[in-house]
């Protein structure tokens, strides 16, 4: 038994009351004695761990419990809504009112546990906790030990299925949800996603996962487009611990250790992930925090079952699947719906998402998709042997002196995709992919524990060429960067007004490392005397950045209040402005943007949203016009230079009165202030023409300017 689900069953019978915990207690445990709470919860968690006593539990279950628990086993999903153990009693032919008693029987029978927030200090009823349903959605935990004993009891086939006369069966190669997870977790390691307070995502986040090409696009080999695929993306690497929701933000986690170990395991961990989605549905995409029950984690399942009671050679056909689901499950069987307002969700859930996991197979017949489940799907869903694994080809990238990697789609596996997505930025997916190596991304692989001499082996082991000598020299100069650093888990840095003033320090007994000319670290406060030191102000660098720059009307000009100012922007300044003057006397500093430092930002990877950050945290307002010209000039499209005519009149409303009138209106072009306006040299004659009949007379000679 996992830890986590050990002590989460722990923790929740710890909140049974006295009496409940020993009515769940006799049916579970069978007491002879009379045991403290402490010994019946050990004794519980005994039970749950030893085989032979849970498999005469499950014996004494009713059959629509058995069928019920076999059923949500083969998911390998532990964490089951509560409404989807209702839907599916009801889809097994259950009578709504036997429901209830049926699913508080369960519990009581101690082999689920319902999953209580931590608001809830003491349980004393399954009625009780069951009827708050309406008030929000209520999960329950099915322990693994009792997932790996239970077996699903021989039901009804569904003959649905069909043997088809000679097709070819279109199979995904699994690896398209990894590496668009992996695109997400680079650029979420990159930056983090915010959510609001309501849980739902920021305006700017909500573009990028809705906007983002990489992730968003449709493959070239998709059968089916899905809604909102980054939204889909985004939860599932939350729940695959891709992604960690910290503090109101979403930050990158760590790349899953299962792809480690090959393509099975990989696709293995996220399927049951399916079974999850709140956030995404395959019939509007993302819809956050939605109130009314979403049905489909039941309907996922009923569907795979489905497709398992359907022998390997036959197929199925999905709008005939969809009807059968629709027929049995209660959501749409007692909701009124009409067929023609279902939509084909099931379609773009099983060529969409199924798919591409490799977990079905697909073929097109007389103008229908149909699907059965591939051997690696049988092997999952119904534990029959897995399928070998997928033919090897080791040497499957080419490093070019650019930096640039290609990669053969061919030769992709989990474990080096794992280990190129430390390494290098995705830039496209297909059949091949290309990679860039950066300083940064390679920094991070180093920090995730790759060495110079794993990343050397790396590209000589998979590449079609020998590794350029430049590449390699860059690699040994990035990893020769990382290896001086010195990391401090815990430390106090004194920053000195000048090195004359941290000699002196150091000469009245200071301890400490140099860390420059004016920067000392020193391990603990505890060996700093403060007494022999006047101090100018301290700093919390876990704070916001503090706003200690201004910015002169030239939009160009900072000036750094260094009283106020931090190391962070010590380093920031640099790569964005040019130092001009250093005011000691009055404690400020002056820089100034140029062209050329913002060319270097470029080339750090500065965009205008990073610029505008930057102003916004610095100085509490967007970034002046002239900054983010300088920063975007080479990136603007080049002007239209074309000579204009520009009338000019004593009055504003003349103008307005031409603007208005439909037959001078065509005439003119833009507006160039209260008085003036383009009017474009070959429609001239036909404004004069038209204002002569009005009696109003326009200049025959274009007026020269002066010089």
């Amino acid at each position: 038994m996992k830890a986590a689900d050990l002590d989460q069953v722990r923790s929740t019978l710890a909140v049974y009351d006295e009496t409940l915990l020993r009515e769940v207690a006799a049916r579970l445990v069978k007491p002879r004695n009379h045991w403290s709470r402490h010994e019946l919860i050990n004794k519980c968690l005994e039970v749950l761990q030893n085989p032979p006593v849970l498999d005469r539990r499950l014996a004494d279950l009713s059959l629509p419990l058995r069928r019920l628990l076999g059923l949500l086993a083969r998911s390998r999903q532990s964490i089951w809504p509560l409404a989807s153990l209702f839907e599916l009693l009801l889809a097994f032919g259950e009578e709504p009112a036997a429901v209830g008693p049926v699913v508080q029987d369960l519990f009581e029978a101690g082999l689920v546990y319902p999953v209580l927030g931590g608001n809830v200090s003491r349980l004393g009823s399954f009625g009780y906790w069951i009827s708050t349903a309406s008030e929000g959605p209520l999960y329950v935990l099915l322990p693994r030990p009792l997932m790996e004993r239970v077996r699903l009891p021989e039901v009804e086939q569904t003959h649905l299925g069909e043997t088809l006369p000679e097709v070819t069966p279109r199979r995904a190669d699994g690896l398209e949800l990894l590496l668009r997870l992996a695109v997400l977790w680079q650029q979420v390691y990159s930056l983090p996603l915010r959510r609001t307070q309501g849980g739902g995502f920021f305006k700017r986040d909500v573009e990028r996962l809705s906007q983002d090409a990489l992730f968003n696009s449709p493959s070239a080999d998709a059968l089916r487009t899905i809604p909102d695929p980054g939204f889909l993306l985004a939860e599932l690497a939350e729940r695959l611990g891709l992604l960690l929701a910290v503090e109101g933000e979403v930050r990158a986690g760590s790349l899953p250790e299962e792809w480690n170990e090959g393509l099975w395991p990989a696709l293995g961990a996220i399927v049951p992930q399916l079974f999850r989605l709140c956030d995404w549905g395959p019939v509007d995409g993302y819809r956050p925090l939605s109130t009314h029950n979403q049905p489909f984690a039941s309907a996922y399942l009923l569907t795979l079952e489905a497709l398992g009671q359907t022998p390997s050679e036959q197929w199925l056909a999905i709008d005939l699947l969809q009807d059968w689901v629709q027929e049995h499950h209660p959501f749409w069987a007692r909701s009124g719906v009409r067929p023609s307002q279902r939509g084909p969700w099931l379609e773009v859930f099983l060529l969409g998402v199924v798919w591409p996991l490799g977990l079905i197979e697909a073929t097109q017949h007389q103008e229908r998709w149909w699907v059965r489940f591939s051997d690696w799907g049988r092997a999952w869903f119904l534990g029959t042997p897995l399928p070998p694994s997928p033919p090897s080809f080791p040497k499957t990238l080419l490093l070019q002196p650019n930096l640039e990697i290609l990669v053969y789609r061919q030769g992709l596996t989990p474990a080096l995709l794992r280990r190129l997505s430390l390494v290098a930025t995705w830039k496209t997916l297909g059949a091949a992919c290309t990679l860039t190596l950066e300083a940064q991304t390679v920094y991070r692989a180093l920090e995730a524990g790759e060495t110079f001499e794993s990343l050397a082996q790396l590209f000589e082991q998979h590449g079609t060429r020998p590794t350029p000598p430049g590449v390699l020299d860059l690699l040994r100069t990035w990893a020769n960067k990382r290896e001086r650093i010195t990391v401090y888990p815990a430390a106090t840095l004194l920053e000195f007004a000048s090195a004359r003033d941290l000699e002196e320090a150091l000469a009245r007994g200071l301890n400490g490392f140099r860390a420059s000319e004016n920067l000392l670290i020193v391990a603990s406060e505890d060996q700093i005397d403060f007494k022999q030191f006047r101090l100018a102000g301290s700093r919390d660098y876990g704070l916001p950045p503090e706003r200690c720059v201004t910015v002169d009307d030239d939009g160009v000009t900072l000036h750094v209040d260094l009283s106020r100012s931090d190391l962070l922007l010590e380093t920031e300044l640099p790569r964005l402005a040019d130092l001009v003057e250093r005011q000691a006397g009055n404690n400020r500093r002056i820089y100034r943007l140029t062209p050329e430092s913002l060319a270097r930002a470029r080339q750090a990877g500065w965009t205008l949203y990073t610029l505008e950050q930057w102003f916004s945290q610095r100085l509490g307002h967007p970034a002046t016009p002239a900054a983010k010209l300088l920063l975007l000039a080479p990136q603007i499209e080049t002007p239209r230079l074309r000579q204009l005519v520009v009338l000019t009149f004593a009055d504003a409303a003349v103008i307005d009165g031409l603007e208005q009138w439909p037959q001078t209106r065509s005439f003119l072009q833009e507006r160039l202030g209260p008085t003036a306006v383009v009017v474009a040299e070959e429609h001239l004659p036909g404004l004069q023409q038209v204002c002569s009949q009005l009696g109003l007379k326009l200049p025959t000679t274009i007026e020269k300017l002066p010089g």
